[in-house]
């Protein structure tokens, strides 16, 4: 193999250079607007580029089951990498921004992500930053040196603008129709804001003011490429309320510099009288995030800034005599649900609830979800050695399990809850309720989000994943790494511990997460840990027959086409092909007690048994090379047939408190081998997935 070519560290210093230099080139306003005219996508609003970034990583088409059971039409490929299980609230938001780019008036609404802690609302957040610092479909432009990295079009005379059009002056010029139509962009929104006013075209400070003839050189205004940053805080911004006392309307909109605002010759109506340095500036032209949004005792103040600017794109800086600043920025807001349900009841704030847009941000509600959020935050993100800790298979099943079924509500309609998990998760064709009746899973999903409070539809109330990684992180971290491996039982345990060391949660849920998790009555955890580790066994067990499941799947087939060759009323088989008894002569009947030995474990009826053979013989006729991988549902119904057939042998295999016959004891060898080297399982986890089964039977 090849040893891994070394870095050229001289040759990463010159590319460097190269793109500072490239990152640093400056144009006047006049190069720009040829620019923006060749592609007027440079002149995007901040909800018209976030929704490009949706649009340009791809969407894919959610399945008919799934999108059931999702309630969402598309899966984004900008989000679905990060978070899983929240197909429709991301679908929503998307669509947020779709009318953002329109410009519609949903766009002129804050919007506000709610759920319960852990949801993901500021991983979907952060992913959102992330895509803008990395934004590279093109260019992004400010006017050079403005503190809020401003559009440079705001420099351009609002004469010759739509919305300020003047046709009188604008003819001065020979320009016949707004510059925006020119440019084939939509109605140029906005102003200068004070510090380029005054620098660019003030008489006494303006670089483009020309004192000679008194004109505004605004065709030569700088404008410089820029990147979106975090750590810089360019276009993106972001806002925490504190403790009531010292909430400080400026960390939104800007703070006063008292070097001017304290000196007689300038005062506070100086354009400088005011740092434009609040999160809303600093999220100019990309997102400003609102974290804990609606925490109990903000300042209504503050909301109502933030309000202003996604309806009117506009701040007003609080103490000054400013004219309102123009901001273009998207004003995402995140907050739990106590937050959310104590503002929503006061009515005091109505005005304000009609300008929030809303998004429940619910908990995953499929197993296979949650799978995946444990795999990327332990396996793929953690600093666990996995060479040395071995984790036993289906623990993060077992733990997806626990969580999914503690955000589950009881069914009104007779379905049990271990039943309505494994529907949400694709994994029953058909549901039915206790007295085995037909149910609509659409049913069981609108009855599961019926509800005026939020806080008691399915999703928004339960476990958290951040306390389920807690409990296998805890478990992880005390395995020995010579000898380690996460088994079932420990997992089991760690989250039955890991609420010792949680607050928030009251002491009726934590019994309630308890019986979920250990009960012996209803859906429990640990008899699906029982009924997943007899099910690893069984077919580590079967797995011991070689070809017995082959032959057996073959015969089901020769008796199924002898019996319908039996029954048929027209076209007669020769006489030739009959079996026949070897002594009488006589036509010998199929075996219709292996038939229907099978058939049962599908729950095929004696009375539809003839259609169900029909139709398995119309699916064999349809596909070439017909065998046990052809029709799974067949298959599992033969091995369930094997193992109940061979119940008593393997107890007698795994039992350890009696004599065995060595044959026996190469049975249970073998039982062993096959889940460490097929079902994968190591040594320890191998040994204790014996132990429990042996111990079930026993029982």
């Amino acid at each position: 193999m090849d040893k891994k070519q070394k870095l050229n560290f001289d040759d990463i210093v010159k590319k460097s250079k190269e793109a500072q230099q490239e990152k640093e080139s400056v144009m006047t306003l006049k190069e720009y607007l040829g620019i923006v005219r060749n592609n007027p996508g440079i002149a995007h609003s901040s909800p018209a580029r976030i929704w490009e970034m949706f649009e340009q990583s791809g969407r894919e088409k959610i399945t008919d089951l799934d999108k059931e059971i999702l309630q969402a039409d598309y899966r984004y490929n900008l989000i679905c990498k990060e978070l899983y299980g929240v197909e429709r609230a991301v679908e929503e938001v998307a669509e947020y921004f779709k009318a953002g780019a329109k410009r519609a008036s949903t766009a002129k609404q804050v919007l506000l992500l709610v759920g319960p802690p852990a949801s993901g609302k500021s991983t979907f957040v952060r992913t959102l930053i992330k895509a803008l610092e990395n934004y590279n479909e093109r260019p992004v432009y400010r006017i050079k040196g403005c503190p809020m990295n401003e559009d440079p079009l705001h420099a351009l005379p609002r004469y010759l603008r739509k919305n300020n059009w003047d046709p009188v002056r604008a003819s001065r010029l020979g320009v016949e129709e707004p510059i925006e139509n020119e440019l084939g962009i939509p109605a140029i929104q906005g102003d200068l804001c004070p510090h380029c006013r005054m620098s660019l075209f003030s008489e006494e400070f303006g670089t483009y003011y020309d004192k000679e003839t008194g004109r505004e050189m605004w065709w030569n205004v700088e404008v410089e490429p820029f990147r979106f940053s975090t750590q810089t805080q360019d276009g993106i911004g972001s806002f925490e309320p504190s403790d009531e006392k010292t909430q400080d309307v400026g960390d939104l909109v800007g703070h006063e510099n008292i070097g001017i605002t304290n000196n007689p010759r300038y005062g506070r109506n100086h354009p400088n009288a005011f740092w434009l340095d609040g999160a809303l500036q600093r999220g100019n032209r990309g997102i400003t995030e609102g974290r804990e949004f609606l925490k109990k005792g903000i300042d209504e103040r503050l909301l109502w800034v933030f309000i202003n600017v996604a309806e009117e794109q506009e701040i007003k800086v609080y103490g000054s005599s400013f004219p309102h600043i123009s901001v273009d920025t998207v004003v995402i807001g995140h907050c739990n649900l106590t937050g959310y349900k104590d503002f929503k009841a006061n009515s005091a704030h109505e005005a304000l609830h009609d300008r929030i847009y809303s998004v429940p941000f619910p908990y995953p509600l499929r197993v296979n979800d949650e799978i995946k959020v444990y795999e990327k935050l332990i396996q793929q993100e953690s600093e666990f050695d996995f060479g040395k800790i071995h984790i036993a298979p289906e623990v993060f099943r077992l733990a997806a399990i626990f969580a999914i079924l503690t955000r589950l509500k009881e069914s009104d309609m007779g379905v049990d809850k271990m039943i309505k998990l494994e529907a949400y998760n694709g994994e029953l064709a058909d549901l039915t309720d206790k007295d085995q009746q037909p149910v609509d899973l659409r049913q069981i999903i609108n009855e599961g989000q019926l509800s005026d409070d939020m806080e008691e539809r399915e999703g928004m109330f339960g476990v958290s994943s951040r306390d389920i990684l807690a409990a296998l992180n805890q478990a992880l971290a005390k395995i020995d790494e010579e000898t380690g491996c996460l088994t079932h039982l420990n997992a089991i345990k760690a989250l039955k511990n890991v609420f010792r060391h949680r607050m928030g949660y009251e002491a009726e849920e934590i019994d309630s997460f308890m019986d979920s998790l250990t009960s012996s009555e209803g859906s429990s955890v640990m008899e699906k840990f029982e009924e997943i580790i007899m099910e690893e066994v069984s077919k580590a067990y079967l797995e011991t027959y070689g070809d017995l499941i082959d032959d057996l799947f073959q015969k089901y087939i020769r008796e199924a086409e002898y019996a319908r060759k039996l029954k048929r009323k027209y076209v007669k088989s020769s006489g030739g092909s009959y079996k026949r008894d070897p002594v009488s002569g006589e036509v010998l009947e199929p075996d219709y007690k292996f038939l229907r030995s099978v058939e049962k474990f599908m729950q095929v009826s004696e009375k539809e048994a003839d259609i169900f053979r029909g139709e398995i013989l119309e699916l064999k006729t349809a596909r070439e090379n017909f065998g046990p991988e052809s029709y799974r549902p067949l298959r599992k119904a033969i091995e369930d047939k094997v193992l109940e057939d061979a119940k008593d042998n393997l107890h007698l295999v795994l039992s350890t408190d009696r004599a065995r016959e060595d044959s026996e004891k190469k049975k249970g060898e073998q039982i062993y081998e096959n889940l460490i080297n097929q079902r994968g399982f190591c040594k320890v986890c191998a040994k204790e997935a014996i132990e429990k089964v042996t111990e079930i039977l026993n029982r």
